[in-house]
């Protein structure tokens, strides 16, 4: 301690009182930091426009008529199409209701023979119609389905439902002074019940899960029935 403080206790009472001043003005000279900002209210989450438990699909590719063969001759392969809604309540089972629309060119060339009248004798006259046609067929059709992994990213498909088909191919009507003759087509339009059978096989290509989808199906319709096939790559949502 120095010796003007031993020689006067005065002095000594002065500085200790000045030394809760000198602190209080050393901790006002250093800033404040300014609050955290309060936490901002989280945004609702806009990308799904759809119920969480519903997931959107769909698939692009080409189907065909495998029989009967009078009708396949007729048709080319075309663009195949398909958009749906699935619900999934279990890890290894799918609820699927979806929509179909394929296109079916129609170019053919036929040859229709009947009968014109009989002879003198009973002899039949017989005559021909020769016909040559390029036309857009197409199918639309709606279903429900079932899918079932059987195997690791391996699903098995079958699905029921209605459909039309649009032969392209109308009914031709002929008419001379003597007769009149209407020839219907195999394959005329009209409704028919739709079952399916197929297999799915679901890839991720960087992101996307996309599916690899082979179909069999079957129109049953009055005066025939059809088989198709299709192949299509597909998306569904997550």
């Amino acid at each position: 301690m120095s010796s003007a403080f031993r020689r006067s206790p005065l002095a000594l009472l002065i500085a200790l009182a000045f030394l809760p001043c000198s602190a209080w003005t050393a901790y006002a000279a250093v800033p404040e930091e300014p609050p955290a900002p309060a936490s901002a209210t989280a945004a609702p989450d806009t990308s799904h426009f759809l119920p969480r438990w519903l997931h959107s699909s769909g698939s692009a590719g080409y189907g065909w008529i495998q029989g009967p063969a009078l009708i396949r001759q007729r048709y080319e392969a075309g663009q195949d199409f398909e958009l749906g809604l699935e619900a999934r309540p279990r890890p290894r089972l799918r609820v699927r209701l979806n929509g179909e629309y394929q296109v079916l060119p129609a170019v053919a060339q036929a040859t229709y023979a009947f009968l014109v009248f009989a002879g003198p004798r009973g002899q039949p006259v017989m005559d021909t119609l020769s016909f040559e046609w390029r036309q857009r067929g197409w199918l639309g059709a709606a279903r429900a389905e079932l899918q079932w992994r059987a195997l690791p990213h391996t699903w098995l498909v079958a699905g029921a439902g209605r459909g039309y088909l649009g032969s392209g191919v109308r009914a031709f009507h002929f008419r001379n002074p003597f007769e009149t003759l209407d020839v219907p087509f195999p394959g005329s339009s009209g409704w028919a019940w739709i079952g399916s059978a197929g297999a799915r096989y679901d890839f991720d290509l960087f992101g996307p899960m996309l599916g690899a989808e082979l179909r069999w199906s079957t129109l049953d319709r009055p005066q025939d029935r059809l088989q198709m096939w299709s192949l299509r790559i597909g998306w569904r949502g997550k």
